[in-house]
């Protein structure tokens, strides 16, 4: 195996901290939201991401990170307010892991800003989650940028053109 050189590394630890974190996600206090906004985006990221081998997404500090960006682009705001107060209106942060789950399919079947919400959400919380460090490098492993000294090609026995 070809040795790393200085520049392949500097890469990868570049790339490395380039994944998001925040140090302690339990101390955030929101700029965005509201507190009890705030708390229920925990509960609903970490119901469409909840902790496997790898911390679930409010652990990481999915929530917090969704109300950091909500600070440039604020064009999903009101669609996040209005599901979210229409989820604490019914009880989400109150009820369990199964219920929520139900809960959260019926927003994802449904038609209208049910679906909307939950689709706005579940993308917010697909790109924080994998631009964290546990997301990014634990759960995806990625290892940084690394390049191939050779390229071998396709290597498997067939013929172009005869549907093989």
């Amino acid at each position: 195996m070809p040795r790393t050189t200085r520049r392949q590394a500097l890469v990868t630890i570049a790339a490395g901290l380039s994944a998001r974190s925040l140090a302690r996600p339990q101390d955030y206090a929101p700029t965005v939201l509201t507190a009890e906004e705030h708390d229920i985006l925990g509960f609903l990221v970490d119901t469409i991401l909840p902790e496997t081998e790898t911390p679930g997404a409010r652990e990481v500090g999915v929530h917090s990170m969704i109300d950091e960006d909500l600070q440039t682009d604020s064009s999903s705001l009101v669609l996040l307010r209005d599901g979210l107060e229409e989820l604490r209106e019914a009880g989400f942060a109150d009820m369990d892991s199964p219920e929520r789950t139900r809960l959260l399919t019926r927003y994802s079947e449904a038609d209208g800003t049910q679906r909307e919400f939950f689709d706005v959400v579940k993308g917010l919380t697909i790109d924080a989650y994998y631009s964290t460090e546990v997301g990014l490098v634990q759960e995806l492993g990625y290892q940084g940028n690394t390049y191939l000294q050779e390229f071998v090609g396709c290597t498997h026995d067939h013929e172009i053109g005869n549907g093989a």
